[in-house]
């Protein structure tokens, strides 16, 4: 009877133990989801991002239900926030790096321009997801390119448009859109050859070299170590309101 009493006490103890482990990484996870909500900063400092870089009547103007129009938007926030921060100089680790700081430093990596894209673009009143790019073509896996230590990376930004989803790139003034005006996602992206692909017209600059070769991509992944948002520490900045994208399309 003791040994049975001390093996229900070994049980719960063991119970307890994987409950508090469970609420412990629950916790951890909370505390490192990156917040899409728009702040009063980000509203001020999205209006005179583009007031300042010429860009005024969409401050004035509704969230357009053509997709011509749609695209227009897209192509003038892209250029705002490239005109704000031409700079190709990265706001460091473990700071803060949302709209009001990239103004001031007028400067970013495309980490930086990319989250300024989608906060100026939600404000708008577009659908944004954010994704991390990492190029396959030296691991050959997807999994080896997400667990390799400086394996090559980009940020972008996929906008929900009235056709589809649409990849605008952070570093350069492309976009994924076809003279036949057919918007095209990261998944369509992966499996077309981007060199050989014709843009439209309005895209000014051909895509960026990681589209060029093999590609796997996380949608709501800000990065793997950690160090760009709050509370800055070893655990992967992740917006977990937009995981589900990856599995659900």
């Amino acid at each position: 009877m003791t040994g049975q009493t001390e093996r229900t006490r070994r049980w719960r103890r063991l119970g307890v133990f994987l409950l508090l482990l469970v609420l412990g990484l629950v916790a951890v996870f909370i505390t490192h989801d990156v917040s899409t909500a728009l702040t009063k900063s980000d509203q001020d400092y999205a209006e005179r991002i583009l007031r300042e870089t010429g860009h005024d009547g969409l401050v004035r103007s509704a969230h357009p239900a053509a997709f011509d129009e749609q695209v227009e938007t897209i192509l003038a926030v892209q250029d705002a926030v490239l005109s704000i921060a031409p700079e190709g100089k990265g706001i460091p680790f473990d700071r803060p790096r949302e709209l009001s700081d990239l103004y001031k430093a007028r400067a970013g990596l495309c980490f930086d321009r990319s989250r300024a894209m989608e906060k100026i673009l939600s404000h708008l009143g577009f659908e944004v997801r954010h994704a991390a790019v990492y190029s396959t073509k030296d691991t050959g896996s997807p999994l080896k390119s997400l667990l390799t230590p400086k394996t090559p990376s980009h940020a972008v930004t996929e906008v929900k448009t009235e056709r589809g989803w649409l990849v605008m790139d952070s570093n350069r003034r492309w976009i994924a859109l076809t003279p036949e005006g057919k918007p095209v996602d990261l998944k369509t992206l992966q499996e077309i050859d981007v060199s050989a692909q014709a843009w439209d017209p309005k895209v000014a600059k051909p895509a960026g070299r990681i589209f060029r070769a093999p590609f796997t991509y996380v949608l709501g992944l800000y990065s793997r170590h950690g160090r760009f948002y709050p509370p800055y520490s070893p655990v992967p900045d992740v917006d977990w309101g937009q995981l589900h994208y990856n599995v659900g399309g």
